[in-house]
């Protein structure tokens, strides 16, 4: 997530009322999917969202080494998909779904300010559909390594105040209105009450460049 040693979180803002978490849930649940596939000798699992028709967003290390994707929905249908963009530099990646369960969700290009209500959706621990009230505390110009940890890549991140587990990772963080503002893809390691996200600025130009595909990609070697 940082290069050296990460910095301290910023300080508590008002949690979301229940209320605009709803909103958000409401507005995202449909289109927020299960990510599952096996890769070197395991299941990976975790999370996305459809952000255009046919096509998910998640992150590069949920599909780290996975040749065969598929996606769950929370009603229960399931979809075979194809990685057609695999970005290890940002932790992204774009999937071809022909049937996505739900309407896409739009992305907020400018990041929300400090304070910003939201909620954080996803499948931790492979479990079901988990909507958890989130709001930001600050955005971040995050250096960072790849999911490989090798180069150094700059990211715009969202430091969120939330709970994330593992299986969140890919998912949307979404704001009342149902904007996505940011995928989530990391847990502080030293605060339980904080995650982050990569903000929905940075998911524009790979999903551009993603539309129209069908092909797969490479999607390298596994994590860890």
């Amino acid at each position: 997530m940082f290069s050296g040693i990460p910095p301290l979180p910023a300080e508590p803002v008002r949690p979301p009322s229940r209320g605009e978490a709803r909103a958000a849930a409401e507005a995202a649940a449909s289109s927020t999917l299960q990510v599952i596939g096996p890769a070197c000798d395991v299941i990976q699992e975790g999370s996305g969202f459809v952000a255009a028709d046919g096509y998910v967003v998640t992150n590069a290390h949920v599909v780290a080494g996975m040749d065969d994707p598929e996606v769950r929905s929370a009603v229960g249908g399931s979809s075979d998909a194809t990685t057609v963009l695999f970005d290890p530099d940002l932790d992204l990646a774009i999937l071809s779904v022909p049937d996505t369960p739900g309407p896409p969700l739009p992305l907020a290009t400018e990041p929300p300010d400090r304070g910003a209500p939201g909620a954080v959706l996803g499948y931790p621990q492979g479990g079901p559909l988990d909507v958890r009230r989130a709001a930001v505390r600050r955005t971040l110009d995050a250096v960072g390594r790849d999911i490989y940890g090798r180069g150094e890549v700059e990211r715009l991140v969202l430091e969120l105040q939330t709970l994330i587990r593992p299986g969140n990772s890919g998912g949307p963080f979404v704001l009342p209105d149902g904007r996505v503002a940011g995928v989530v893809f990391a847990a502080s390691s030293g605060e339980d009450d904080v995650g982050y996200a990569i903000a929905a600025g940075e998911v524009d130009d790979p999903l551009r460049t993603a539309m129209g595909r069908t092909t797969p990609v490479d999607t390298g070697p596994c994590i860890g």
